[in-house]
């Protein structure tokens, strides 16, 4: 699945969502076996970072972040907080919905999700 909202059409660096198990597989792999969620450079500073940073200090986009389900849980709450304080644009409204019922979905089936590795 791919979430854009104010990234431009020819942005090629992204964030990548990986859910998996909570094991590291053979040479330090996750396997995943779930559907992963892209979001384009633009997306992730200006609208998930802060919460990034916020639940996981230290968090680099460019370094596997591996973070559990009490991260996300926490890292969502903050976000539905905030929507709900905050006056959105319907397209950045809709980005957050798709966002945390996407990571929702990925928590019911798996333990972790692996965010980063920008392109």
């Amino acid at each position: 699945m791919v979430l854009k909202c104010f990234s431009l059409p020819d942005e090629t660096t992204t964030l990548t969502f990986y859910p998996c198990n909570a094991d590291i597989g053979p040479e330090g792999w996750y396997d995943t076996c779930a559907d992963t969620l892209t979001v384009f450079r633009t997306d992730y500073v200006k609208l998930l970072l802060p919460y990034l940073e916020h639940v996981r200090p230290g968090f680099d986009a460019c370094q596997d972040n591996r973070m559990d389900r009490d991260q996300w849980n926490s890292l969502i709450q903050e976000m539905e907080r905030d929507m709900g304080n905050i006056r959105f644009d319907d397209t950045a409204f809709d980005f957050y919905i798709g966002f945390a019922g996407w990571i929702t979905k990925a928590l019911s089936e798996y333990e972790v999700i692996v965010v980063g590795r920008c392109r």
